[in-house]
Protein backbone atom coordinates (compact mmCIF):
# COMPACT_ATOMS: atom_id res chain seq x y z
CA UNK A 1 0.00 0.00 0.00
CA UNK A 2 1.41 3.41 -0.92
CA UNK A 3 1.67 6.12 1.76
CA UNK A 4 -0.99 8.15 -0.04
CA UNK A 5 -3.61 5.41 0.13
CA UNK A 6 -6.29 5.71 2.76
CA UNK A 7 -6.70 2.88 5.24
CA UNK A 8 -9.96 2.00 6.91
CA UNK A 9 -9.67 2.94 10.60
CA UNK A 10 -11.56 1.27 13.42
CA UNK A 11 -14.98 2.78 13.98
CA UNK A 12 -14.85 5.93 16.08
CA UNK A 13 -18.21 6.98 17.41
CA UNK A 14 -18.71 10.71 17.78
CA UNK A 15 -21.39 10.02 20.37
CA UNK A 16 -21.48 9.02 24.03
CA UNK A 17 -18.14 8.74 25.75
CA UNK A 18 -15.99 10.27 23.01
CA UNK A 19 -17.79 13.60 23.05
CA UNK A 20 -18.06 13.52 26.85
CA UNK A 21 -14.34 12.96 27.42
CA UNK A 22 -13.48 15.73 24.98
CA UNK A 23 -15.80 18.08 26.87
CA UNK A 24 -14.52 17.17 30.33
CA UNK A 25 -10.85 17.25 29.26
CA UNK A 26 -11.28 20.69 27.69
CA UNK A 27 -12.93 21.94 30.88
CA UNK A 28 -10.13 20.57 33.06
CA UNK A 29 -7.51 22.28 30.88
CA UNK A 30 -9.34 25.60 31.15
CA UNK A 31 -9.82 25.24 34.91
CA UNK A 32 -6.10 24.62 35.37
CA UNK A 33 -5.55 28.27 34.44
CA UNK A 34 -7.56 29.39 37.47
CA UNK A 35 -5.31 30.41 40.36
CA UNK A 36 -7.38 28.63 43.05
CA UNK A 37 -9.27 25.80 41.36
CA UNK A 38 -10.57 24.53 44.69
CA UNK A 39 -12.66 27.65 45.24
CA UNK A 40 -15.16 27.33 42.39
CA UNK A 41 -18.27 29.44 42.80
CA UNK A 42 -21.37 29.81 40.70
CA UNK A 43 -21.65 30.67 37.90
CA UNK A 44 -19.06 28.17 36.66
CA UNK A 45 -16.96 28.91 33.54
CA UNK A 46 -18.88 28.04 30.36
CA UNK A 47 -16.73 25.05 29.38
CA UNK A 48 -16.90 23.65 32.91
CA UNK A 49 -20.67 24.07 33.17
CA UNK A 50 -21.08 22.41 29.77
CA UNK A 51 -18.89 19.48 30.83
CA UNK A 52 -20.82 19.06 34.08
CA UNK A 53 -24.16 19.16 32.24
CA UNK A 54 -22.94 16.59 29.69
CA UNK A 55 -21.67 14.27 32.41
CA UNK A 56 -24.88 14.46 34.44
CA UNK A 57 -27.00 13.82 31.33
CA UNK A 58 -24.86 10.85 30.30
CA UNK A 59 -25.11 9.37 33.80
CA UNK A 60 -28.89 9.78 33.88
CA UNK A 61 -29.21 8.06 30.50
CA UNK A 62 -27.12 5.14 31.76
CA UNK A 63 -28.89 5.12 35.15
CA UNK A 64 -25.65 5.88 36.99
CA UNK A 65 -25.10 8.28 39.90
CA UNK A 66 -23.85 11.62 38.48
CA UNK A 67 -21.39 14.10 40.01
CA UNK A 68 -23.24 16.57 42.23
CA UNK A 69 -21.20 19.69 41.40
CA UNK A 70 -18.16 20.93 39.50
CA UNK A 71 -15.82 20.23 42.46
CA UNK A 72 -17.24 16.70 42.48
CA UNK A 73 -16.51 16.36 38.74
CA UNK A 74 -12.93 17.53 39.41
CA UNK A 75 -12.66 14.76 42.02
CA UNK A 76 -13.83 12.27 39.40
CA UNK A 77 -11.13 13.51 37.01
CA UNK A 78 -8.42 13.25 39.69
CA UNK A 79 -9.42 10.06 41.49
CA UNK A 80 -11.69 7.96 39.26
CA UNK A 81 -9.91 6.08 36.43
CA UNK A 82 -11.55 6.61 33.05
CA UNK A 83 -12.26 2.90 32.65
CA UNK A 84 -14.60 3.22 35.66
CA UNK A 85 -16.61 6.15 34.31
CA UNK A 86 -20.18 5.36 33.19
CA UNK A 87 -19.43 5.92 29.49
CA UNK A 88 -19.45 3.91 26.29
CA UNK A 89 -16.20 4.05 24.31
CA UNK A 90 -14.61 2.44 21.25
CA UNK A 91 -12.29 -0.48 22.14
CA UNK A 92 -8.75 0.17 23.41
CA UNK A 93 -9.34 3.92 23.72
CA UNK A 94 -9.32 4.26 27.52
CA UNK A 95 -6.23 2.69 29.14
CA UNK A 96 -6.97 1.02 32.46
CA UNK A 97 -6.22 3.22 35.45
CA UNK A 98 -5.79 6.44 33.43
CA UNK A 99 -6.80 9.79 34.93
CA UNK A 100 -7.53 13.23 33.50
CA UNK A 101 -6.00 15.05 36.49
CA UNK A 102 -3.03 14.16 38.65
CA UNK A 103 -4.29 13.06 42.04
CA UNK A 104 -1.68 14.96 44.04
CA UNK A 105 -1.69 18.32 42.23
CA UNK A 106 -5.04 18.42 40.36
CA UNK A 107 -3.08 19.41 37.26
CA UNK A 108 -4.13 18.04 33.81
CA UNK A 109 -2.32 14.87 32.82
CA UNK A 110 -0.80 14.42 29.37
CA UNK A 111 -3.78 12.20 28.53
CA UNK A 112 -6.12 15.05 29.47
CA UNK A 113 -4.37 17.35 27.00
CA UNK A 114 -4.57 14.71 24.29
CA UNK A 115 -8.34 14.36 24.74
CA UNK A 116 -8.72 18.15 24.76
CA UNK A 117 -6.73 18.41 21.52
CA UNK A 118 -9.02 15.80 19.95
CA UNK A 119 -11.82 18.35 20.31
CA UNK A 120 -11.65 20.59 17.23
CA UNK A 121 -12.52 23.78 19.12
CA UNK A 122 -10.08 23.11 21.95
CA UNK A 123 -7.97 25.95 23.33
CA UNK A 124 -5.52 23.26 24.43
CA UNK A 125 -4.02 23.16 20.96
CA UNK A 126 -5.19 26.36 19.29
CA UNK A 127 -2.93 28.65 21.33
CA UNK A 128 0.07 26.48 20.43
CA UNK A 129 -0.90 26.49 16.77
CA UNK A 130 -1.54 30.23 16.78
CA UNK A 131 1.82 31.21 18.27
CA UNK A 132 3.88 28.77 16.20
CA UNK A 133 2.06 29.79 13.02
CA UNK A 134 2.77 33.44 13.82
CA UNK A 135 6.46 32.70 14.42
CA UNK A 136 6.64 30.75 11.15
CA UNK A 137 4.89 33.51 9.18
CA UNK A 138 7.15 36.28 10.49
CA UNK A 139 10.35 34.35 9.77
CA UNK A 140 9.13 33.26 6.34
CA UNK A 141 8.32 36.86 5.39
CA UNK A 142 11.86 37.93 6.33
CA UNK A 143 13.47 34.72 4.99
CA UNK A 144 15.00 34.17 8.42
CA UNK A 145 15.02 30.42 9.20
CA UNK A 146 17.76 30.92 11.79
CA UNK A 147 15.38 33.00 13.92
CA UNK A 148 12.72 30.30 13.77
CA UNK A 149 15.17 27.61 14.85
CA UNK A 150 16.54 29.84 17.64
CA UNK A 151 12.98 30.39 18.88
CA UNK A 152 12.25 26.64 18.90
CA UNK A 153 15.52 25.86 20.68
CA UNK A 154 14.74 28.44 23.35
CA UNK A 155 11.31 26.92 24.01
CA UNK A 156 12.89 23.47 24.31
CA UNK A 157 15.85 24.37 26.48
CA UNK A 158 14.50 27.26 28.56
CA UNK A 159 10.85 26.70 29.57
CA UNK A 160 11.56 28.99 32.54
CA UNK A 161 13.04 32.49 32.32
CA UNK A 162 13.38 35.29 34.80
CA UNK A 163 11.62 38.48 33.81
CA UNK A 164 15.01 40.11 33.33
CA UNK A 165 16.05 37.35 30.93
CA UNK A 166 12.77 37.71 29.09
CA UNK A 167 13.40 41.38 28.43
CA UNK A 168 17.14 41.18 27.68
CA UNK A 169 17.39 37.98 25.60
CA UNK A 170 16.13 39.48 22.31
CA UNK A 171 18.78 42.23 22.41
CA UNK A 172 21.66 39.99 23.50
CA UNK A 173 24.68 39.92 21.20
CA UNK A 174 24.40 36.17 20.65
CA UNK A 175 20.61 36.18 20.19
CA UNK A 176 19.26 35.18 16.80
CA UNK A 177 15.57 35.72 17.57
CA UNK A 178 15.21 38.52 15.02
CA UNK A 179 11.51 39.36 14.53
CA UNK A 180 10.36 37.02 17.31
CA UNK A 181 11.70 38.85 20.37
CA UNK A 182 8.40 40.47 21.30
CA UNK A 183 6.59 37.13 20.96
CA UNK A 184 8.37 35.92 24.08
CA UNK A 185 6.15 38.15 26.22
CA UNK A 186 3.09 36.30 24.90
CA UNK A 187 4.34 32.75 25.35
CA UNK A 188 6.07 33.22 28.72
CA UNK A 189 3.71 34.14 31.55
CA UNK A 190 4.28 34.77 35.29
CA UNK A 191 4.86 31.45 37.05
CA UNK A 192 1.65 30.29 38.79
CA UNK A 193 1.61 30.51 42.57
CA UNK A 194 0.78 26.79 42.73
CA UNK A 195 4.40 26.04 41.77
CA UNK A 196 5.85 28.19 44.57
CA UNK A 197 7.34 26.76 47.76
CA UNK A 198 5.68 29.30 50.01
CA UNK A 199 7.96 28.65 53.00
CA UNK A 200 11.23 29.08 51.09
CA UNK A 201 9.78 31.50 48.51
CA UNK A 202 11.38 29.62 45.60
CA UNK A 203 10.38 27.86 42.42
CA UNK A 204 12.27 24.65 41.59
CA UNK A 205 12.91 23.41 38.04
CA UNK A 206 13.15 19.77 37.00
CA UNK A 207 16.76 18.73 36.43
CA UNK A 208 15.73 16.65 33.41
CA UNK A 209 13.27 18.77 31.41
CA UNK A 210 13.85 22.16 33.13
CA UNK A 211 10.18 23.04 33.57
CA UNK A 212 8.92 23.98 37.04
CA UNK A 213 8.12 21.26 39.55
CA UNK A 214 4.79 21.36 41.37
CA UNK A 215 4.84 20.91 45.18
CA UNK A 216 2.36 18.30 46.42
CA UNK A 217 0.43 18.07 49.66
CA UNK A 218 2.77 15.25 50.72
CA UNK A 219 5.80 17.53 50.58
CA UNK A 220 7.16 16.04 47.37
CA UNK A 221 7.75 17.59 43.96
CA UNK A 222 5.77 16.55 40.85
CA UNK A 223 6.84 16.94 37.22
CA UNK A 224 4.18 17.30 34.54
CA UNK A 225 6.18 15.15 32.11
CA UNK A 226 5.30 11.52 32.49
CA UNK A 227 8.72 10.32 31.38
CA UNK A 228 10.47 12.29 34.14
CA UNK A 229 8.19 10.71 36.75
CA UNK A 230 8.68 7.23 35.31
CA UNK A 231 12.47 7.51 35.39
CA UNK A 232 12.30 7.44 39.18
CA UNK A 233 12.37 10.07 41.87
CA UNK A 234 11.94 13.55 40.40
CA UNK A 235 15.29 15.34 40.41
CA UNK A 236 15.20 18.98 41.55
CA UNK A 237 17.26 21.33 39.41
CA UNK A 238 17.76 25.07 39.33
CA UNK A 239 15.98 27.12 42.00
CA UNK A 240 14.44 30.52 41.26
CA UNK A 241 13.74 32.92 44.11
CA UNK A 242 10.29 34.40 43.84
CA UNK A 243 11.76 37.88 43.37
CA UNK A 244 14.80 36.83 41.32
CA UNK A 245 15.33 38.88 38.18
CA UNK A 246 11.92 40.46 38.49
CA UNK A 247 10.11 37.15 38.99
CA UNK A 248 9.91 33.84 37.14
CA UNK A 249 8.20 33.41 33.78
CA UNK A 250 6.93 29.99 32.68
CA UNK A 251 6.29 28.92 29.10
CA UNK A 252 2.57 28.33 28.62
CA UNK A 253 1.51 24.69 29.01
CA UNK A 254 0.38 24.03 25.40
CA UNK A 255 3.85 25.00 24.16
CA UNK A 256 5.54 22.96 26.88
CA UNK A 257 3.39 19.99 25.90
CA UNK A 258 3.47 20.13 22.11
CA UNK A 259 6.72 22.01 21.32
CA UNK A 260 9.22 21.67 24.18
CA UNK A 261 8.67 17.99 24.95
CA UNK A 262 8.94 16.62 21.39
CA UNK A 263 11.64 19.15 20.53
CA UNK A 264 13.93 17.80 23.26
CA UNK A 265 13.99 14.35 21.70
CA UNK A 266 14.28 15.76 18.17
CA UNK A 267 17.43 17.67 19.17
CA UNK A 268 18.91 14.56 20.75
CA UNK A 269 18.01 12.39 17.76
CA UNK A 270 19.50 14.98 15.42
CA UNK A 271 22.87 14.70 17.19
CA UNK A 272 22.83 10.92 16.98
CA UNK A 273 21.75 10.80 13.35
CA UNK A 274 24.49 13.30 12.46
CA UNK A 275 27.08 11.13 14.22
CA UNK A 276 25.96 8.17 12.07
CA UNK A 277 26.51 10.17 8.88
CA UNK A 278 23.11 11.65 8.05
CA UNK A 279 22.52 15.29 7.14
CA UNK A 280 19.91 16.63 9.57
CA UNK A 281 17.95 19.88 9.43
CA UNK A 282 15.80 20.67 12.44
CA UNK A 283 12.33 22.18 11.87
CA UNK A 284 12.73 22.68 8.10
CA UNK A 285 10.37 24.84 6.10
CA UNK A 286 9.77 27.06 9.15
CA UNK A 287 8.36 24.17 11.16
CA UNK A 288 6.75 22.02 8.47
CA UNK A 289 7.89 18.99 10.48
CA UNK A 290 10.46 18.07 13.13
CA UNK A 291 13.54 16.94 11.18
CA UNK A 292 14.56 16.53 7.55
CA UNK A 293 17.05 13.66 7.48
CA UNK A 294 19.03 13.08 4.26
CA UNK A 295 21.25 10.06 3.64
CA UNK A 296 24.19 9.52 1.26
CA UNK A 297 22.05 7.51 -1.19
CA UNK A 298 19.66 10.46 -1.55
CA UNK A 299 16.86 9.04 0.64
CA UNK A 300 15.15 11.80 2.63
CA UNK A 301 12.98 11.25 5.71
CA UNK A 302 10.53 13.67 7.31
CA UNK A 303 10.67 12.83 11.02
CA UNK A 304 8.42 13.97 13.88
CA UNK A 305 8.63 12.87 17.49
CA UNK A 306 5.21 11.99 18.94
CA UNK A 307 5.26 11.38 22.68
CA UNK A 308 1.56 10.58 23.12
CA UNK A 309 0.08 8.52 25.94
CA UNK A 310 -2.99 7.42 23.95
CA UNK A 311 -2.18 5.51 20.73
CA UNK A 312 -5.78 5.61 19.50
CA UNK A 313 -5.87 9.42 19.63
CA UNK A 314 -2.45 9.56 17.96
CA UNK A 315 -3.60 7.18 15.24
CA UNK A 316 -6.54 9.45 14.46
CA UNK A 317 -4.08 12.27 13.74
CA UNK A 318 -1.87 10.20 11.45
CA UNK A 319 -1.53 12.28 8.29
CA UNK A 320 1.68 13.14 6.41
CA UNK A 321 3.01 16.71 6.76
CA UNK A 322 3.36 19.28 4.00
CA UNK A 323 5.62 18.05 1.16
CA UNK A 324 7.59 21.30 1.32
CA UNK A 325 10.48 20.69 1.91
CA UNK A 326 10.17 17.42 -0.06
CA UNK A 327 10.87 13.99 1.40
CA UNK A 328 10.64 10.33 0.38
CA UNK A 329 9.24 8.82 3.56
CA UNK A 330 7.47 10.24 6.59
CA UNK A 331 8.23 8.76 10.02
CA UNK A 332 6.64 9.36 13.41
CA UNK A 333 8.97 8.39 16.25
CA UNK A 334 7.98 7.18 19.72
CA UNK A 335 10.48 6.16 22.38
CA UNK A 336 11.20 2.49 22.83
CA UNK A 337 10.24 3.04 26.47
CA UNK A 338 6.71 4.01 25.40
CA UNK A 339 6.22 0.70 23.58
CA UNK A 340 7.80 -1.22 26.43
CA UNK A 341 5.37 0.35 28.90
CA UNK A 342 2.41 -0.06 26.52
CA UNK A 343 2.91 -3.31 24.57
CA UNK A 344 -0.29 -2.78 22.54
CA UNK A 345 0.64 0.79 21.56
CA UNK A 346 1.61 0.02 17.95
CA UNK A 347 -1.36 -2.28 17.31
CA UNK A 348 -3.82 0.29 18.68
CA UNK A 349 -2.20 3.09 16.66
CA UNK A 350 -2.53 1.01 13.47
CA UNK A 351 -6.16 0.19 14.26
CA UNK A 352 -7.20 3.85 14.46
CA UNK A 353 -4.95 5.49 11.87
CA UNK A 354 -6.60 7.08 8.82
CA UNK A 355 -3.80 6.76 6.27
CA UNK A 356 -0.82 4.51 5.59
CA UNK A 357 1.62 7.39 6.11
CA UNK A 358 3.41 8.22 8.35
CA UNK A 359 5.32 5.10 9.38
CA UNK A 360 5.55 4.52 13.13
CA UNK A 361 9.03 3.73 14.46
CA UNK A 362 10.74 3.69 17.82
CA UNK A 363 13.84 5.81 18.29
CA UNK A 364 15.88 2.60 18.25
CA UNK A 365 14.31 1.51 14.94
CA UNK A 366 15.04 4.90 13.38
CA UNK A 367 18.69 4.70 14.39
CA UNK A 368 18.90 1.17 13.00
CA UNK A 369 17.38 2.36 9.70
CA UNK A 370 19.86 5.25 9.62
CA UNK A 371 22.81 2.89 10.06
CA UNK A 372 21.57 0.79 7.15
CA UNK A 373 21.13 3.82 4.90
CA UNK A 374 24.55 5.25 5.77
CA UNK A 375 26.35 1.92 5.43
CA UNK A 376 27.40 1.69 9.07
CA UNK A 377 25.71 -1.72 9.27
CA UNK A 378 27.44 -4.36 7.15
CA UNK A 379 26.22 -7.96 6.75
CA UNK A 380 23.94 -7.53 9.73
CA UNK A 381 26.79 -6.44 12.03
CA UNK A 382 26.41 -2.99 13.51
CA UNK A 383 29.57 -0.95 13.94
CA UNK A 384 29.98 0.53 17.44
CA UNK A 385 28.77 4.10 17.62
CA UNK A 386 28.21 6.70 20.36
CA UNK A 387 24.47 6.57 19.62
CA UNK A 388 24.19 2.90 20.56
CA UNK A 389 21.39 3.42 23.07
CA UNK A 390 17.80 4.54 22.42
CA UNK A 391 16.81 8.07 23.37
CA UNK A 392 14.94 7.34 26.61
CA UNK A 393 17.09 9.65 28.71
CA UNK A 394 16.24 12.89 26.96
CA UNK A 395 17.92 15.23 29.38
Amino acid sequence: MSPEQTVRPAQWSEMDGVLLLRSVATAMVRLSDIASPGTFTLPYPDEAQRALNNTVLNCLLLKAKPPESLPHLVEWAACRPLDRWPITMPPDVVPAGSLLLDGATRQPTQLCYEWAVDAEDSAACHSEQRYMALASERCREENYPEAYRAFRRLLVRRPVLTHRELTTLPAAADSDLGPLGDLLHDVYQPAPAAYLDRDRRIYTACARCHTLLHPTTGGRLWCERQRCRELGTVRPGREYRADEGGGSQLLIRPLRQWVSAPGALEIRLARRLTSIGADVELWPGFGAYGMRVRFPDGTTLAVDHKDWANPALLGRRATPPSPDPPYDRCVWVVTVARLRDQPDFRATFERYRRSASPELMTDRELLRTARQLTGTTVLGVRHPAPDDEPTEGLF
